[in-house]
């Protein structure tokens, strides 16, 4: 530590352009300061603080919260951030929060609120236990991406060496938010939305997912191309004015009619995007309050959707499924990243698309299949996407690496893969390109 004191403290006043601690803090806390602001001392441009086992009361460097010099903050320690009277971040380009905890509305708004520049924000796992509402307004941010703690595990607990497993620092991230008053803060709400709660049978539902546990999000991203949100939701969130929206992701740790709610006021502020990723647990959210699904909002902008697992064998995953697509007009390519994980059923597979959504008679053109097992479901599921998209160009399957390892593995493939190019095809110029599990050598056939 000495050492590192010295490096610091006798450097020439030479701008430092990258910075980055990763410690134990424990009974070292002047120290640690003392580097930060060594940093800051040397205009430094990038600052990467990861930080574990804080001991005793915390503060960072007052005057890192008002370094001109700073383009790019990466903060990950599981404390309380204390903020000084004055914050002021004037060529902030990029802020990353990881399971920083805020001790109030106030200080929320008061750091968020002076990243006027800001362009890519980042918050992960942190706590806004202590925060109501916040306000991400930076009219020049591309990026936002929030995740918030998986309930499955914990994210704060560190490992003999002061390493938290659970969150990857590499992982580029920044945050901006400004904090608004929970008393006057608007609810965003459409009225197609409200509708929905218009029944006494569902009231209880609508002031379950109404509750003010959770922090309430508002983004008015002019500038916004990506957003990606990941957790169960707890928090809500907002987005007007995204006309500008590129791409967005959102995945569910869990799925339920709460969820549900969330998500579908979460896909009116996605209605714009241009390409849109939802997971199994986000579909099934939709489809167990099936009541939403007539008001999900139209996608006119959107040309690419990506599921993440679905279970066909549900209907009312289906449905939800065949909904989106019958709202997206001008789908013109769609990946599945696995069809089905039930490899066995002994249902009855009596499903068709009926009606057909209208992309796949006029705008669809590349369908992507992934982690591909096989099994009866998937099989029909690929029959019937062949037979229903008339103006499809290209189909291209990927089976799972895992389930076609051996000789056995191998055989099945090949008579899966000879059943899949007997099928019928709405389009007559329809190419299907098959691929072998990447452990093996690939074998990409065109017919």
């Amino acid at each position: 530590m000495d050492f590192v004191e010295r490096v610091l403290l006798l450097r020439e006043p030479s701008t430092i352009t990258n910075f980055s601690l990763t410690c134990n803090v424990l009974s070292d806390s002047s120290r640690v300061t003392t580097w930060i602001s060594a940093a800051v001392k040397h205009k430094v441009q990038v600052l990467n603080i990861r930080l574990y086992k804080i001991g005793e009361p915390f503060m960072l460097p007052s005057f890192l919260f008002n370094c001109e010099s700073l383009q790019e903050l990466h903060l990950n320690m599981f404390n309380l951030l204390e903020l000084p009277s004055f914050v002021s971040f004037s060529n902030l380009k990029i802020l990353t929060l990881i399971r920083i905890v805020f001790p109030d509305d106030h200080s929320a708004q008061k750091l968020f609120k002076v990243c006027s520049i800001l362009e890519e924000l980042y918050l992960i796992f942190c706590s806004w236990e202590n925060v109501k509402a916040v306000c991400i307004s930076s009219p020049k941010i591309q990026k936002l991406y929030i995740q918030e703690k998986d309930p499955s595990y914990c994210t704060d607990t560190e490992d003999e060496d002061g390493e938290n497993n659970s969150v990857d620092q590499n992982n580029d991230s920044d945050n901006e938010s400004d904090n608004i008053d929970h008393q006057n803060s608007p609810v965003y709400l459409n009225d197609d939305i409200d509708d929905v709660y218009s029944s006494d049978e569902q009231s209880d539902d609508a002031d379950d997912q109404c509750d003010s546990d959770g922090c309430q999000f508002a983004v008015f991203g002019t500038s916004l191309k990506y957003f990606s949100y990941m957790g169960d939701f707890v928090h809500g969130c907002h987005i007007q004015d995204s006309s500008s929206i590129v791409e967005a992701h959102l995945q569910a740790y869990n799925g339920d009619r709460k969820i549900g709610y969330r998500t579908l006021k979460l896909l009116w502020g996605l209605s714009n995007a241009k390409s849109l990723e939802l997971d199994d647990n986000a579909v099934e959210s939709l489809a167990d309050a099936d009541e939403l699904l007539d008001h999900l909002p139209m996608f006119y902008s959107l040309t690419h959707i990506h599921i993440d697992w679905v279970v066909l064998i549900y209907k009312e995953q289906r449905e939800a499924l065949l909904t989106i697509l019958r709202k997206s007009p001008c789908l013109s390519s769609l990946k599945f990243e696995g069809l089905s994980c039930m490899l066995c059923y002994s249902g009855t597979y009596d499903w068709t698309l009926d009606p057909v959504p209208g992309c796949f008679l006029t705008h669809l053109k590349t369908i992507e299949i992934s982690m591909f097992n096989g099994s009866e479901i998937e099989l029909l599921a690929v029959k019937i996407l062949l037979k229903s998209a008339t103006i499809l160009e290209k189909m291209v399957i990927s089976f799972n690496p895992w389930e076609f390892e051996d000789a056995d593995g191998l055989k099945k493939q090949q008579e899966v893969q000879e059943q899949i190019l007997s099928f019928p095809r709405g389009s007559s110029s329809c190419l299907i390109a098959i691929s072998c599990p990447p452990k093996k050598k690939k074998i990409i056939e065109f017919c």
